[in-house]
């Protein structure tokens, strides 16, 4: 007993340094994609994107993934030239194709073939346009990462300090309703400081919001989580050392995205 719990400790610790690696490369790229704006956020932005689509197309249509994910990935890079040459009116073309396309090649996969293209293009569009936002789109893309990124972190420190019962344990056993609060708390702390230093008063709706934004980053954790026990993978690829595929890394971003879209486009949300 003693020696099996030796070897899983070990087994732990030499995961450890590929997942820290990873982290150290990718997070310092990520911000600077997004401080430095277009093209570079712009060509991570597809680049990423295009990754998680053969990730997906991999699980969906395991005999076709190639032809699917180039022919999504080709679409979504003509939808995101629309979009910044001001042909916004046409993106659903290209999106469409890609969609009808995944789900003819995919077989009885064909529904969550589909959705899967259409899931991160929206997500990718939706970023793109987020970030452009003259004046706020540094803003509000930093806001969301790092919301996240505390959702995720304080979903596992609340977790793993205070357990208690489970959240889904169909879809992902480990995460529990005190890892769930515990992500709320830190997201709403991310509004509370983004508000206060952007414009030096917390502004309460957007630490609700944020709260609320952070239910959302777990809902598309668990709907990843269910995808890839669904196809009986553990992850979705092994393209990021130590830390599985890029949909593992950026499951939440895909779900925060939308919906922070349609609040600020739709709904006048603001940060300031």
């Amino acid at each position: 007993m003693q020696s099996s719990e030796a070897e899983r400790q070990k087994d732990n610790n030499s995961g450890l340094m590929p997942r820290v690696l990873s982290a150290l490369v990718m997070t310092p790229v990520a911000i600077a994609a997004v401080w430095f704006g277009s093209p570079y956020f712009d060509v991570l932005l597809f680049l990423f994107s295009a990754g998680m689509m053969w990730e997906w197309s991999r699980m969906c249509a395991p005999g076709h993934y190639n032809g699917v994910s180039v022919v999504a990935a080709v679409a979504l890079g003509v939808a995101m030239l629309m979009q910044v040459t001001g042909q916004e009116e046409y993106i659903v073309m290209p999106i469409a194709i890609s969609v009808i396309i995944a789900a003819a090649r995919s077989g009885r996969n064909w529904l969550i073939a589909g959705f899967g293209v259409l899931y991160v293009s929206l997500a990718g569009l939706t970023a793109l346009w987020l970030r452009s936002q003259d004046g706020d789109g540094l803003l509000i893309i930093m806001w969301l990462f790092f919301l996240v990124w505390a959702t995720d972190t304080g979903g596992y420190a609340f977790g793993k300090a205070i357990g208690g019962p489970k959240l889904a344990p169909r879809f992902s056993p480990k995460k529990t309703w005190a890892g769930l609060v515990g992500g709320m708390v830190c997201a709403g702390l991310i509004g509370g400081l983004v508000t206060y230093f952007s414009a030096d008063a917390i502004n309460w709706t957007i630490v609700v919001v944020s709260m609320a934004l952070a239910i959302v980053a777990q809902i598309g954790d668990l709907g990843e989580s269910a995808l890839k026990r669904h196809f009986k993978v553990k992850d979705s690829s092994n393209l990021i050392p130590g830390h599985g595929g890029l949909l593992d890394r950026a499951d939440g971003m895909l779900s925060v995205f939308p919906i922070a879209f349609v609040m600020i486009c739709f709904a006048g949300l603001a940060l300031r």
